[in-house]
């Protein structure tokens, strides 16, 4: 017999994925235990070794516990809280990398039928498949043999001509990313004779894949042929988007509207640490956790109120910032500079930054806000200062310097009609997610957004790019 403990950043995801899952049982052939939260009701989201214990002694009675886990420090909890187990009750658990609302349900099916441990394991880690099948997705095999090198002339190898109008930018990129990802194959993506393996979002975007630009993808292995065809199918596709150029604002008529001037702050960030280096890296996993939860709801409301492409923003943020080498890279500043966790990951965020504003591509160089949105978001968690927005009253003009596009989608279209910003650029994603809201986005106005003051009556010319200031 197998039992089931659920941990989860949040207890009400917790309980949720319990729920489904308790639907799927007929009696009490699998025990289910929810470890979700943590008792701090103005920090709720987190998790809890103590209770991840206490959790699996609840449920002991059995075989075996598989515990199931979301992301990040729930792991580290499960791992914490097998130490503080007795030695005969942790030799019974088994930690799980599946996908936790999928592969609870899975586990649970297969628990309740009766199968042992490694068959319940097995069908967890494989509950992506149905979804994968019918979504048309590739199944990743499981790979028992290191990737193939693919230095030795063996590769295979095809090439595209990207249509994309802005190229592949960051939602094209990760639909190239997610595509490839299942396949058992060695693979590196090439344009002009640089190359660079296509998992990373950062390295794909470096590449400046402009319109235009050939790629190959060369590939080694037993599903390099499905790689290479994948591939190509995705490509003639456009990568998942339209390779016409967007449509952009054409509005002629004027948007006036009152002035509220914007400038959100964050604490000063403290070089110096006082703490050690493993509290650090776990103050900066937790903050790094809670943004990603931040995204995936981010993500799920946008999907329900904005039908299209603007989710996939979004999607796209979540996986940059779950990009592993920017932790590691975050730990050895940590470990060489006994640094806070704040500066760390400032520091290594805004050298990302500055590799985007340095590109010669201007689509590309306008996703710099991007990563400063990503920034804000993590040291917010970990500062725990949460971001405010102003008590706008219709018709609003928003002024400020430049924009994050989570801020921008938080805004009330029916109250905020424009947006004004001293920088900003046309390309940027603030601006796509203005323009289907139905906001008017007037940017690179410099100084003359100097003297305005929040209260004072402020028209856009969105045709012209202008503000206009009311005598």
């Amino acid at each position: 017999m197998v039992n089931l403990v659920i941990v989860s950043h949040s207890a009400r995801l917790g309980e949720g994925v319990g729920e489904l899952a308790r639907q799927m049982l007929m009696g009490e052939d699998c025990k289910i235990a929810i470890a979700a939260g943590i008792d701090d009701p103005q920090n709720p989201i987190g998790t809890d070794p103590i209770k991840v214990m206490a959790a699996i002694e609840s449920v002991a009675d059995a075989d075996n516990v598989l515990v199931m886990m979301d992301i990040g420090s729930a792991l580290l909890s499960a791992e914490t809280a097998l130490e503080l187990l007795e030695p005969a009750v942790a030799a019974k658990v088994r930690l799980c990398a599946a996908p936790l609302v999928e592969g609870t349900l899975a586990a649970t099916v297969s628990a309740a039928a009766g199968a042992d441990i490694d068959k319940v394991v097995a069908d967890a880690m494989n509950a992506l498949e149905a979804k994968r099948e019918q979504l048309g997705l590739p199944s990743p095999a499981a790979q028992t043999q290191a990737a193939p090198s693919l230095t030795d002339g063996e590769a295979k190898s095809v090439s595209v001509v990207v249509k994309n109008h802005n190229g592949l930018h960051v939602r094209p990129a990760s639909r190239l990313v997610s595509t490839l990802s299942g396949f058992n194959a060695a693979l590196l993506l090439e344009k002009n004779g640089k190359c660079v393996t296509p998992d990373s979002l950062n390295q794909i975007a470096l590449l400046q894949i402009r319109c235009n630009d050939t790629i190959r993808l060369l590939a080694r292995g037993e599903q390099a042929d499905d790689a290479l065809a994948a591939f190509s199918q995705l490509a003639a596709a456009n990568f998942g988007e339209s390779a016409a150029a967007p449509a952009m604002q054409t509005a002629t008529a004027a948007v006036t509207g009152k002035a509220y001037r914007y400038a959100p702050t964050l604490p000063p960030v403290v070089k110096k640490s006082v703490l050690s280096v493993t509290a650090e890296q776990s103050r900066l996993r937790n903050a790094l956790d809670l943004t990603l939860l931040d995204l995936m709801s981010l993500v799920t409301r946008v999907e329900a109120s904005w039908p299209g492409d603007l989710a996939a923003i979004f999607s796209g943020h979540h996986m940059l910032l779950d990009d592993p080498e920017l932790f590691t890279r975050a730990c050895e500043l940590l470990r060489s500079e006994h640094c806070t966790a704040e500066y760390a990951w400032q520091q290594v965020l805004t050298e990302m930054s500055a590799q985007y504003r340095q590109l010669d591509d201007a689509y590309l160089r306008a996703r710099d806000i991007d990563i400063d949105d990503l920034l804000q978001r993590s040291l917010r968690h970990l500062q725990q200062c949460p971001l405010t927005l102003p008590e706008f009253t219709a018709p609003a003009i928003l002024v400020a310097d430049d924009l994050c596009p989570s801020t921008v989608v938080a805004l009330d279209p029916a109250v905020v009609k424009g947006i004004c910003l001293r920088g900003g650029s046309p390309l940027a994603h603030g601006a796509l997610i203005a323009r289907e809201m139905g906001i008017a986005w007037v940017c690179q106005q410099g100084h003359a957004l100097d003297a305005v003051q929040t209260g004072e009556a402020l028209t856009l010319d969105v045709a012209g790019q202008r503000v206009l200031r009311q005598k």
